[in-house]
């Protein structure tokens, strides 16, 4: 479905910058955005509730895990959304 809103410059520009700097499309950083705030656990469907958020690598660190199709940033905010997910 095709819509029209008004977005304050600020925020256009912004959005623009983090669609450039992640290599996707402003529609995508606004559907992401969408998503995020009216479904958060959308983000991570297809992962089973009681599966990790992360991995462990070759030398035994932790390594956060997303979806091949996240364009998501590791942010403190996200670490922080993780951490309250988990009851850290």
């Amino acid at each position: 479905m095709k819509t029209t809103i008004d977005i304050p410059e600020p925020l256009y520009r912004k959005a623009k910058v983090k669609a450039a700097v992640q290599g996707v499309t402003l529609r995508e950083i606004v559907l992401a955005a969408l998503e995020k705030d009216i479904d958060p656990a959308a983000r991570f469907a297809g992962r089973a509730e009681d599966e990790p958020h992360f991995d462990i690598d070759e030398l035994g660190l932790p390594r956060l895990r997303r979806a091949k199709d996240d364009p998501a940033v590791v942010t403190e905010a996200f670490l922080n959304q993780l951490r309250e997910q988990e009851g850290i």
